[in-house]
């Protein structure tokens, strides 16, 4: 139980770095609030970033993103591209929820600096300033790139794009084309303001005085705090909590994030004039204070002692873990409190010492009625001796199970428990014979997405059904093996795939029962059923794989 729980502890910790992100754990997420308060100032005071309106494919694009973006923006292609970008330097188009795939993107050691925090080869204090620099080095080389995606009279191009991966909920990995200058100065935000939550501070915030260190903290040869500096804290990440030092830092991220904006939508400036204004709000937000070290506890930092979410680990969004760990230290607890089996005899034995020679055998007790305590001396076990039916008995359960007309109906009602989703379906039955059973089906099969909870109309789904049935002949219960093959087309649009969309479908339960209720009706229950509407075809096919479960009536057949 103990090393269970020092797995669990060293899991909830080493998912991600950066100001939380939005995922289906943690909707909102720090990053987008603290950038989209920034953007839309921004806009505020400059027209040059006008809203640019998605195409279909671009607006179910975005309707499957997975975090719950600003109401204002589900309908701005210009809005969302920021976001994206912003996302991208935790993500590298990964689902949020991938623990693996994060702990690579976030122990990459050449991407340290995009996210403003130490690299392995920042050692002493001279690893603080050369942390910064590549930090500073990083944004002004995003904002450059930006900046090439404005048209001549300083608006934004939107036909200036880039191909970006993103991961999103229905259509998995894609790689969009967005515009330039949203994604890259998205990248960039994202570092300044991660210079905020991976930095100890100055009182006032104006100025850093140590740089955290992730890298060496998460690598195999561990770090050593007087050369590497300070871990990185994952209590730093979370905007939502009330510490005033972390509410201190959200405002000046905030802050720091609307002045690159303006800049970089200011139409009065040059290009060159724009990149040493960078080069100057990097310098004030991202100044250096030496003198504070691990030998005066960095100056007395109040950093270390922060309190609220993300105290015990540090997801992508995943949010406050603490009440997991809880659980498992109360299990733990329990199980060292439980106390040890008592020997048979227990301690009330004739022997009065409450224990039994380790050979001795168990000594079943006697049965109490006198009709079993007969039957044991004869050699019998009441209750397991159990009499062949009778020719009588036997028609009687076959009386039951009589089977009805060869044709049928048949209702069946289930859910995905991976790729969630709904089913409901009705077919019609012909039985062929007591084994063979074959029908045709229609079904609709709703699909549920997490960001945020929402069903969505999913696929619409027709094949035929093969039934193989195994009859028990004593017994109502039957055993059943089902295989569908048909078409399924989806009811809304999916990036990449329109709606209407037509593609094959397979199902298989590899084993399901049906109930003999009488009178030719059938409880069915199919307890895992493999299903793979795959509605959209062509060079990345869509499909939705499900594991469902499903329970229904059979009439007649």
């Amino acid at each position: 139980m103990k090393r269970l729980l020092v797995v669990v502890v060293v899991a909830l910790g080493s998912n991600a770095h950066a100001w939380s992100i939005g995922s289906q754990l943690d909707n909102t997420g720090c990053h987008e609030k603290i950038t989209t308060a920034a953007f839309r100032a921004a806009r505020a005071k400059f027209a040059t970033a006008p809203a640019i309106v998605p195409t279909r494919d671009e607006a179910a694009l975005i309707s499957e993103v997975q975090f719950v973006p600003p109401a204002d923006f589900r309908g701005d292609l210009a809005a969302m591209s920021l976001l994206l970008g912003v996302r991208d330097n935790d993500l590298k188009g990964n689902n949020p929820l991938d623990s693996l795939q994060l702990t690579e993107v976030h122990g990459n050691p050449t991407t340290q600096e995009e996210h403003c925090i130490r690299a392995a080869e920042d050692d002493g204090v001279a690893g603080d300033t050369a942390a910064l620099d590549r930090c500073r080095a990083f944004i002004r080389t995003r904002i450059a790139d930006a900046l090439g995606g404005l048209a001549a009279d300083g608006t934004v191009d939107p036909s200036a794009r880039m191909e970006l991966r993103v991961y999103v909920s229905f259509a998995g990995h894609v790689k969009p084309m967005l515009p330039t200058f949203y994604v890259r100065l998205g990248q960039a935000v994202h570092a300044l303001e991660d210079g905020f939550t991976h930095t100890y501070r100055t009182p006032d915030g104006s100025a850093v005085t140590v740089v955290m260190n992730w890298i060496d903290y998460v690598s195999t040869r561990g770090a050593k705090p007087e050369i590497d500096g300070p871990p990185h804290l994952a209590v730093m990440d979370h905007c939502e909590g009330s510490d005033p030092l972390v509410k201190r830092n959200a405002d000046l991220a905030t802050q720091a994030a609307t002045e690159l904006f303006e800049i970089a939508l200011d139409p009065s400036l040059t290009t060159d004039a724009k990149l040493a204004a960078v080069d100057a709000l990097t310098a004030k937000y991202l100044a250096y204070q030496p003198g504070c070290t691990l030998d005066n506890a960095y100056c007395d930092a109040r950093e270390p002692h922060v309190t609220g979410p993300g105290a015990t680990g540090c997801d992508a969004g995943a949010g406050d873990a603490g009440w997991i760990l809880a659980v498992l230290v109360l299990l733990a607890r329990l199980a060292r409190a439980q106390p040890a089996p008592e020997p048979v005899g227990g301690s009330g034995s004739a022997a009065g010492s409450g224990s039994v020679a380790p050979d001795a055998p168990a000594v079943p007790a006697p049965p109490q009625d006198p009709a079993a305590a007969a039957a044991v001396e004869q050699g019998h076990e009441p209750k397991r001796d159990i009499k062949t039916p009778t020719v009588a008995e036997v028609a009687k359960v076959r009386e039951v199970k009589a089977l009805g007309p060869p044709l049928g109906v048949a209702v069946m009602l289930g859910g995905s428990f991976v790729h969630g989703a709904l089913d409901v379906a009705i077919g019609v039955r012909y039985r062929i014979n007591e084994r063979w059973v074959v029908g045709g089906d229609v079904e609709w099969n709703p699909w549920i997405t997490s960001v945020p909870w929402s069903v969505k109309a999913g696929a619409a789904s027709a094949y035929g059904t093969v039934i193989r049935r195994y009859p028990m002949k004593l017994d109502r219960v039957n055993l059943r093996t089902t295989v569908s093959l048909g078409v399924s087309t989806l009811l809304f649009d999916i990036y990449g795939a329109p709606k209407y969309d037509i593609g094959p479908f397979v199902g298989v339960s590899p084993l399901g029962i049906d109930y003999d209720l009488g009178n030719a009706t059938r409880l069915v229950i199919d307890p895992l059923s493999i299903d793979l509407p795959v509605p959209h075809l062509g060079l990345i096919p869509l499909y939705y794989e499900q594991f469902r479960t499903m329970i229904g009536l059979q009439f007649r057949s």
